[in-house]
C-alpha cells in the first residue's frame, strides 16, 4: 500500500540513506539497504499491482440484484447476458427459492426450471450460484422438528433442481423479510429456553442444514452475504460480555448457524464471506481491514476446535454497490454521497471500489444493484466502463493510478 512509503514531500532534501539509524556502524550494509529502498520506493506501485494477481484462484466478478433472473430468462438472453463483464450470475429458481417456509415446497413447480438447466451452455458465465432464502414466515420455531424436516427438504430440492444447470456453488441470503429468525427476543420460547439453549440449537440447524445442501451438492461452495465475521467488533470483548451483548443484538443467534454450517462441513466444501459491509467503503484500507477481520479477528468469534477448520475453509469475499455509487438508492437520494457527483465521477468512485474489491478478494466479488438492470439495459453512464477498466487494470498488472479521497472530500463539500 503507498499509505505505507515515504512520499517524496516527506523525505524533502533527505535522502533515504541519512534515514538509516546505525550509519556509523557498518557502512557497506548501509549502502546496500539504502539501494533496496531505493530500488523498492520506485518499483512498490509495480510490485503492489502483481501481488494482486497472487491467488490459487482467479478473481471473479459475480452479478446479483432485483434484476436476478430465471431459468427462463437466463435462456432466452445468454448470449447478451454474457457480454456483460462478470464471470457468473447469481439466479433464481422459478419455482420458489426460500427452503425456509416451514411447508415442503412442491416438486413439480420445478420440472421446467430443470428441463431448461439441462439444456443451457454457457462460455463465459462460467460461475454461478443459485439462490436460497433462509426467510421463514411468522411461526417459525428452531425447536420444531416437524418445521425443520420441511425445511431440509426444501434444501435439498433446490440445490438438486439447480445442478442440472452445473451450478458453481449455492448462494445463501438469511436475511429475515418476515420474521426475525435471529433476533433472540423475538423467538416463541424464550420462557421456556434461554439464550444458551437456542445458542445450541441454532448451531445444530445450521450443521443440519448444511448436510442437506451436501447431500444434493458434495463439497458444496456457500456465498453467504456475510458470516462471523459481522460481529468483529466483539471480536476482543470478553465471552461472557460477548454472550450477553449477542442476547440483544438483532442478529445475534446468526453466528452460531454459520460456526454450525462450518462444523456440518466436510472437508472439501468451502464458504464465500461476502462482506456485504463493503457496498458503502469509501478507502482501500477498508477493504485490507476487512480482509484481516475476516481472516484474523473473526477466529475470536470461532470455537477453538473449530478454528483450523475456518482458516482452511472459510475465504474473503467483498461487495460493490451500484446505487451507493450512481445516486440510486431510495428513498431521499439526496442524503448521500454520489447524488452530489457529476456521472464521471461516481464512475469513477465505481471504478476504485471495483479495482479494491477484487484486489482483496480471495476469489469472489458479487456486484448487487436495486434500480437498475443489467440484462434489460438500464444502467447508469459509466457504470460497465468503470467495471471494464478496473479489471483491466487487475489483469494487466497496473495500479490503479489514482486515489478516491480527494475526490469524495470535495464532494462533502458542495
Amino acid at each position: 500500500m503507498r499509505s505505507a512509503l515515504l512520499s517524496k514531500s516527506q523525505l524533502g532534501s533527505s535522502s533515504l540513506c541519512d534515514l538509516w539509524p546505525f550509519g556509523s556502524r557498518r557502512r557497506k550494509n548501509k549502502r546496500l539497504l539504502c539501494f533496496s529502498l531505493v530500488v523498492y520506493w520506485i518499483l512498490a506501485p509495480g510490485l503492489i499491482a502483481s501481488a494482486a494477481q497472487v491467488s490459487d484462484h482467479p478473481k471473479k466478478l459475480i452479478e446479483y440484484g432485483w434484476d436476478v433472473p430465471t431459468p427462463a430468462q437466463i435462456q432466452q438472453e445468454v448470449k447478451q447476458m454474457e457480454k456483460r463483464p462478470f464471470d457468473g450470475v447469481i439466479f433464481r429458481l422459478n419455482g420458489g427459492h426460500n427452503a425456509f417456509v416451514t411447508n415442503r415446497l412442491e416438486t413439480g413447480k420445478f420440472t421446467e426450471d430443470a428441463h431448461i438447466l439441462r439444456q443451457l451452455r454457457f462460455e463465459r458465465f462460467t460461475d454461478n450460484f443459485v439462490l436460497i432464502w433462509g426467510s421463514p414466515p411468522a411461526g417459525f420455531d428452531w425447536f420444531s422438528d416437524q418445521q425443520w424436516s420441511a425445511i431440509e427438504a426444501n434444501a435439498k430440492l433446490l440445490v438438486e433442481v439447480a445442478r442440472n444447470g452445473n451450478i458453481r456453488g449455492i448462494c445463501f441470503d438469511p436475511e429475515p423479510y418476515e420474521y426475525s429468525l435471529w433476533d433472540y427476543a423475538k423467538q416463541p420460547r424464550t420462557n421456556v429456553h434461554n439464550f444458551a439453549e437456542y445458542r445450541k440449537k441454532v448451531r445444530q440447524r445450521g450443521t443440519q442444514l448444511m448436510r442437506a445442501f451436501e447431500k444434493k451438492l458434495p463439497g458444496a461452495t456457500i456465498l453467504t452475504f456475510f458470516h462471523v465475521s459481522l460481529y468483529d467488533r466483539l471480536a476482543d470483548v470478553p465471552e461472557a460480555e460477548r454472550t450477553q451483548r449477542l442476547a440483544h443484538e438483532r442478529w445475534g443467534l446468526m453466528p452460531d448457524f454459520f460456526i454450525g454450517m462450518l462444523e456440518g462441513a466436510s472437508p472439501k466444501a468451502r464458504f464465500i464471506d461476502g462482506n456485504e459491509n463493503a457496498y458503502y467503503y469509501t478507502t482501500r484500507e477498508q477493504y485490507f481491514r476487512a480482509y484481516h477481520a475476516i481472516r484474523q479477528r473473526a477466529l475470536n468469534l470461532v470455537p477453538l476446535a473449530l478454528r483450523d477448520k475456518y482458516e482452511r475453509q472459510v475465504q474473503v469475499g467483498q461487495a460493490l454497490y451500484v446505487d451507493q455509487n450512481f445516486a440510486l438508492r431510495q428513498p431521499n437520494p439526496e442524503k448521500y454521497l454520489s447524488f452530489r457527483m457529476t456521472p464521471e465521477e461516481r464512475a469513477q468512485w465505481f471504478e476504485h471500489n471495483t479495482y479494491w474489491a477484487l484486489y482483496t478478494t480471495d476469489e469472489y466479488v458479487w456486484c448487487y444493484s436495486e434500480r437498475m438492470n443489467w440484462w434489460k439495459d438500464q444502467t447508469p453512464a459509466g457504470l460497465e466502463a468503470a467495471i471494464v477498466n478496473a479489471r483491466q487494470k487487475l489483469t494487466d498488472r497496473k495500479p490503479l493510478g489514482f486515489d478516491i479521497e480527494p475526490l469524495l472530500e470535495s464532494v462533502k463539500k458542495r
